[in-house]
């Protein structure tokens, strides 16, 4: 396997490896950034990431010192971000989907010295308890980050950092427990770049891609920051959050590659006949974060002509490690392994499965993460080796193509049968009702049998009722056995998710034992 971390030297930067290659390449004058009716050139963002790594040193952030970015994505934040590596810091971006108490407690435990974040969110935390923190920089008010850049005029050299110190933390979306810190080396985004975005999707100069997950989580952090910087091409910095938003961005600034998630194409599809949706500079469209159902792919390709290449990746692992190709996509499947990378399914005794048996994911690859910040037992149970086992269960089937399963904890049995929900809720999304879904067991308080719960949302212009309950029920048991099909049924106006967009099962079935429900045997 070819290993692309031991053709580094032994003194790199990050920050200065894309930024000055994308000089070197002859990129300086072109767009790098998209932000509202704004344009950065790779020149522009080299002299700010430059000048940004002065004022952080001057604020007294040093060597390996922490630096928290709470911002939605946006130009500071790609100065900071970059700017901090430069300096030989290390940047940690907070998603602002978190909650207030998770966002304080990250800011307590990475130990930053320097928060970067608005005048909303600093008010929003109140008082932040952290001993650590010595300086609040805002990119707002009455001296914005921003202008202290304008009034730099010294550029800083890069510092002096090897590939393999810890360069950026990510945290985890926290939705068994706190966010665990992911700390990541200097060489990792090389190898997502090369192995993902060149050898995958072939990505190029004229490419503009546009990402629904942001920054601070690990797919959009290489959708929009460094994967279109290792070869010269632009992104857009947005916030949009709803699929209207989404849709007015897509048809401004006409991107090549779309990132999405599959709560986003499903949201796009349920407003298609109101919001016309231009996709005439589109090539390619991605998915990741969790399950793509084959309805909402099915239903894409028939409305635009495209597929959907989906991919899993993990914040231990920085991006995606399995992907569909485009033009060979097996609508349902996560696709095969990327290059760089050996994926292998394990039984509890850590032996590999046999074709179409169900068993534990085990990743070997160069991006794997030095580990959890301050939480060494939990990082030597899932890392082995060079290999991490990511708890995601898997069957491969003949063709070599990777089915998700679930997580471990997904799974549950009914009538003794092992049950994955993504299977009860792709029958379920077939109801002309059905925009989104999720599926839960609950145990019977009398019975103490465990039955299936379905969470779900309604497209515009359908009412839940007991009717409709009856009639999605009915689709049910004719697309499963009768044991998958749903005893009880709620719905929401929206469900529950984490900050990186997955569907927060854990809260639903604390939900379902709290609501009074109709149930139907």
């Amino acid at each position: 396997m070819d290993r692309i971390c031991e053709r580094l030297p032994d003194v790199f930067n990050i920050a200065a490896y894309f930024i000055e290659g994308s000089l070197s390449r002859g990129h300086s004058e072109r767009i790098a950034f998209y932000y509202r009716d704004e344009t950065y050139t790779y020149r522009t963002v080299r002299s700010y990431v430059r000048r940004a790594a002065t004022v952080l040193r001057q604020l007294g952030l040093e060597r390996e010192n922490r630096i928290a970015i709470l911002l939605p994505d946006s130009p500071e934040l790609v100065f900071a971000f970059w700017g901090a590596l430069w300096a030989g810091a290390v940047p940690v971006p907070i998603n602002t989907a978190c909650t207030i108490d998770d966002i304080q407690y990250i800011i307590q435990n990475c130990r930053a010295k320097v928060l970067l974040t608005s005048q909303m969110w600093h008010e929003k935390l109140s008082e932040i308890k952290s001993e650590f923190l010595s300086e609040v920089l805002l990119v707002d008010g009455e001296e914005p980050f921003r202008s202290r850049l304008d009034q730099t005029s010294k550029e800083a050299t890069p510092a002096r950092t090897s590939p393999n110190e810890p360069a950026f933390w990510l945290y985890t979306s926290g939705s068994t427990g706190r966010p665990k810190g992911v700390v990541h080396r200097h060489a990792s985004m090389v190898v997502s770049a090369e192995h993902y975005g060149k050898d995958i999707l072939g990505l190029h100069e004229n490419d503009i891609t546009y990402s629904v997950a942001k920054m601070p989580f690990a797919y959009g952090l290489g959708n929009t920051l460094y994967m279109t910087m290792a070869v010269g091409a632009a992104s857009v910095l947005s916030d949009a959050a709803n699929a209207f938003d989404i849709i007015a961005d897509l048809n401004h600034y006409q991107p090549t590659v779309l990132f999405g998630v599959p709560s986003t194409y499903a949201s796009i599809l349920a407003v298609r006949e109101i919001a016309l949706l231009e996709t005439t500079r589109l090539r390619l469209c991605l998915s990741a974060a969790e399950q793509l159902p084959k309805t909402i792919w099915t239903k894409w390709f028939q409305a635009y002509g495209y597929e959907i290449c989906e991919g899993i990746g993990t914040t231990e692992l920085l991006h995606i490690f399995l992907s569909n190709r485009p033009g060979e996509c097996q609508p349902g499947s996560s696709g095969f392994p990327v290059p760089g990378y050996e994926v292998q399914i394990l039984n509890d005794q850590g032996y590999p499965v046999t074709i179409g048996e169900i068993g534990t994911l085990q990743v070997t690859g160069e991006s794997l993460m030095l580990g959890y910040w301050n939480r060494l037992d939990e990082t030597r149970n899932v890392i082995y080796g060079h290999s991490i086992r990511t708890g995601d269960q898997y069957r491969c089937d003949a063709e070599g193509f990777f089915w998700f399963m679930g997580r471990k904890d997904d799974l549950f049995k009914i009538n003794g049968q092992w049950v994955s929900p993504f299977d009860i809720e792709e029958a379920l999304l077939q109801h002309e009702s059905v925009l989104d879904v999720a599926v839960v067991p609950q145990g019977d308080a009398q019975e103490s049998l465990p039955y299936v719960v379905a969470f779900i949302t309604l497209k515009t212009g359908f009412t839940g009722s007991p009717e409709l309950e009856d009639s999605i029920r009915k689709l049910a048991k004719a697309c499963l056995p009768h044991f998958k099909a749903p005893k009880v049924i709620h719905f929401l106006e929206k469900l529950p998710r984490t900050p990186t967009g997955k569907i927060h099962r854990k809260a639903l079935v604390n939900l379902n034992a709290s609501v009074p429900v109709r149930q139907i045997v």
